[in-house]
C-alpha cells in the first residue's frame, strides 16, 4: 500500500492536471500577481521542504543562518510556522542574505515570503545548491513591489541548500514571518527518500486535492455558538497569510452574544492519515487567548468515523468523548502565540475537532494556521519480511 507521502505527490499530480494549460513554472515568466493563482487553484498544494520534522524528537532538521544580526525574533522563526517574525539589522547598502540547509535532496519549484505589514527590498535572488552550498546556481532574480507578500515559481531544482539575498534601498525594516519553499508536484517517486527520515505536514495538500472539509461550530447548538471568524469560510488555515483568500481567521463568535459558550473547528479527511504532531498559531500575533492575561482554554481532538459534535446536548470533554473523540491535547494555562504539540495518541485518524469557549468579538481570540504531521510508515504489506509474499 502505499505510504503517506506516495499519497501526497499523487495529491500534487492530480491538481498539477486539473489545470493542464497553464504555462509550465519559469524563471521570470510571470509578475507576483500574475501568479496568485497558483497558490488559490492548488499547484503549490505540496509540502513544504522548509518544515521537515524529525519523527524522535518533532524538531525541525531544516537550519536557517542570516549574514545579519537580529534586531527583534530569532531566525529560525521564518521555517518555525508561528506568527513570531525575524527583523534583521539591515542597511540600504548591504544585502541581506539567508541560507537554508535541508537534510537532503529535495525537488523545489516555488518560493513564498510572508513579511509582517512591511515591504521586500527591491531585489529577491534565490540560489540553489546540491553539495551542501560549495557551489550555487542562480534560481531566479526579481523585483519586488509595494507589498509585504512575495512568490515566485521557477524551473523546479533539486537541492540541499538554498541562498535567498534581498537587497535595494527600499524599506529595510523587514519583519519576515515565514519563508517557505515548495516542492515540486511533478517530481517522480520517490520523493524523499527511505522511511522515517522526516515528517512534512500533510494538510495542505489535502484540501488542494479537495480531500479536506472544514466545518464550523453552528449558531446557538447545545452548549456551542457560531463560528464566525473575522474572515471566514471558505478561508483555509493551512497556509500562512499568503494568497488573499488563504487567510483564515477563526474564533470569534457572534457579538456580545453567547458568552461562555463554545466554539468548534471540525476537519474531515477523505481517509485516515498518520497523525503525530500538530501545531496551531496565529496571525498578526493572534492567538486562542481566552482572557487579558494571556491564557488559553482549547482542546484537541481526533477521531475515526463521522462525528458531529453538533449534535450533543452539551459539549463537556465527557460528551466529547462519549461520542468517540479522543483527546489528544489540552491547553489551561498557555500563552504562546504558537503552540506545537505531540498528540497523546498518535495513530491514523479522519477527523479532528479544535474546541475552546467564546470570549466575546472584542477580546482576540483567534487563530489562523494549523498543522499535521505524520511520518512515513510503511503498511504491514510493505515489509520486506512479510510473511504473505
Amino acid at each position: 500500500m502505499k505510504t503517506l507521502l506516495h499519497i501526497l505527490l499523487v495529491c500534487g499530480l492530480i491538481s498539477l492536471l486539473a489545470l493542464a494549460g497553464l504555462p509550465v513554472f519559469a524563471e521570470e515568466s510571470y509578475m507576483q500577481d500574475g501568479e496568485a493563482h497558483y497558490v488559490k487553484d492548488g499547484i503549490l498544494g505540496t509540502v513544504n521542504v522548509l518544515r521537515e520534522l524529525d519523527v524522535k524528537t518533532w524538531t525541525n532538521l531544516v537550519t536557517a543562518t542570516s549574514n545579519v544580526k537580529a534586531r527583534e525574533g530569532d531566525v529560525n522563526n521564518m521555517i518555525d510556522g508561528s506568527a513570531a517574525y525575524f527583523l534583521p539589522e539591515l542597511n540600504a547598502t548591504k544585502p541581506f542574505i539567508l541560507t537554508f540547509t535541508l537534510p537532503g535532496l529535495r525537488t523545489v519549484s516555488a518560493l513564498v515570503i510572508d513579511n509582517w505589514h512591511s515591504s521586500m527590498r527591491d531585489i529577491v535572488r534565490l540560489e540553489g545548491s546540491s553539495d551542501g552550498g560549495a557551489t550555487w546556481s542562480q534560481l531566479f532574480k526579481s523585483e519586488t513591489n509595494e507589498g509585504d507578500k512575495f512568490l515566485r515559481c521557477f524551473k523546479p531544482a533539486r537541492v540541499n541548500a538554498l541562498r535567498l539575498t534581498q537587497e535595494g534601498p527600499r524599506q529595510t525594516d523587514c519583519k519576515i514571518r515565514e519563508v517557505l519553499a515548495f516542492a515540486d508536484p511533478d517530481v517522480p517517486l520517490p520523493l524523499f527518500g527511505g522511511k522515517d527520515t522526516g515528517a512534512f505536514s500533510f494538510l495542505r495538500e489535502l484540501w488542494y486535492s479537495g480531500k479536506a472539509k472544514l466545518v464550523g461550530s453552528p449558531m446557538k447548538s447545545g452548549g456551542w455558538t457560531l463560528n464566525n471568524g473575522e474572515r471566514a469560510w471558505p478561508h483555509v488555515p493551512f497556509q500562512t497569510t499568503m494568497g488573499g483568500d488563504h487567510q483564515g481567521f477563526w474564533g470569534r463568535g457572534p457579538y456580545g452574544e453567547d458568552i461562555g459558550k463554545y466554539l468548534f473547528f471540525r476537519l474531515d479527511l477523505d481517509k485516515a492519515y498518520p497523525m503525530e504532531f500538530g501545531l496551531i498559531s496565529g496571525a498578526d500575533n493572534e492567538h486562542i487567548e481566552n482572557n487579558l492575561a494571556g491564557k488559553c482554554l482549547a482542546e484537541f481532538y481526533t477521531a475515526n468515523g463521522n462525528l458531529d459534535p453538533a449534535k450533543l446536548a452539551s459539549c463537556s470533554s465527557q460528551d466529547l468523548t462519549g461520542q468517540g473523540w479522543i483527546l489528544q491535547k489540552s491547553w489551561k494555562d498557555d500563552g504562546s502565540v504558537c503552540k506545537s504539540f505531540r498528540l497523546e495518541h498518535p495513530g491514523k485518524y479522519n477527523q479532528m475537532l479544535l474546541v475552546w469557549p467564546n470570549q466575546g468579538y472584542n477580546i482576540p481570540n483567534g487563530w489562523s494556521h494549523m498543522e499535521m504531521f505524520g511520518c512515513e510508515m510503511p503498511d504491514a504489506g510493505d515489509m520486506p519480511n512479510d510473511p504473505q509474499k
